[in-house]
């Protein structure tokens, strides 16, 4: 005796099977590994059922009619349309029935090209970026450590204007504070010596330059306003090696 998907009471499963079914929905459902949903069954088979008497009615539609006749006969029409444009002396209409394809075309072809061109751009112009960051920043000791850090922050700040590097502060230019131009990357590199200070590799010798350059009888000096060397010379300062001025 073969054994029912689905049963109203388990009372119609021999006794031997019942445990290989299990309740739900007020109906007991045979449990069998890998076996689909009874209503997936069902709903795909309506599917399929739909989906042929669409093709069925597709190919009653279309029965008996040549494709390449079709294609001649269409061709055949727009010759006699074109005729009949050109005796009603209907030119332009005529020419904007043979452009509009090739606009169309043209139209599609410049758009991927616009947009291949913007990618472009902006990857050249994050080169042109990144290389005067890490340029002013070599210059300007930033840690090997740090300069991912560093253009992250130029990257944020700077855009390509007429093919030089502009910090920008949303829509606004940022002016240096010396010239009155567009602040430079290594006026901008510079000022993170005061906002991020452990950016920068700690001085040699004394201090900075700025502490070398104090330096006579009285020992190494560091500008209380400099503190990228104050904190270089942290240690010294409170051996009294190093002044602070």
């Amino acid at each position: 005796m073969s054994l029912q998907a689905v049963v109203d009471t388990i009372d119609a499963v021999p006794e031997p099977a019942r445990a290989l079914y299990a309740e739900k929905d007020g109906k007991f459902h045979l449990q069998v590994e890998g076996m689909a949903p009874v209503a997936k069954v069902n709903e795909f088979r309506d599917n399929n059922i739909a989906l042929k008497k669409q093709l069925d009615d597709l190919a009653k539609k279309f029965d008996g009619i040549d494709p390449a006749r079709v294609r001649e006969l269409q061709e055949q029409a727009r010759k006699v349309q074109e005729g009949e444009l050109i005796a009603a002396g209907k030119i332009d209409e005529l020419l904007q029935q043979r452009i509009s394809p090739m606009q169309a075309e043209h139209a599609k072809a410049l758009k991927a090209a616009q947009e291949k061109a913007g990618a472009l751009e902006q990857h050249l112009n994050a080169l042109l970026i990144d290389g005067a960051i890490r340029d002013a920043a070599g210059k300007a000791g930033v840690r090997a450590t740090a300069i991912d850090d560093v253009l992250l922050r130029g990257r944020a700040t700077f855009k390509i204007v007429d093919g030089k590097a502009v910090p920008m502060d949303g829509d606004k230019v940022i002016f240096s504070g010396k010239t009155g131009e567009p602040m430079p990357v290594g006026e901008w590199i510079a000022g993170l010596t005061e906002r991020a200070p452990h950016l920068f590799e700690p001085s040699q010798g004394g201090g900075s330059k700025e502490a070398r350059s104090n330096t006579g009888a009285g020992g190494a000096a560091v500008r209380r306003d400099d503190k990228a060397a104050f904190l270089a010379n942290m240690g010294k300062i409170a051996k009294g090696e190093v002044k602070v001025i």
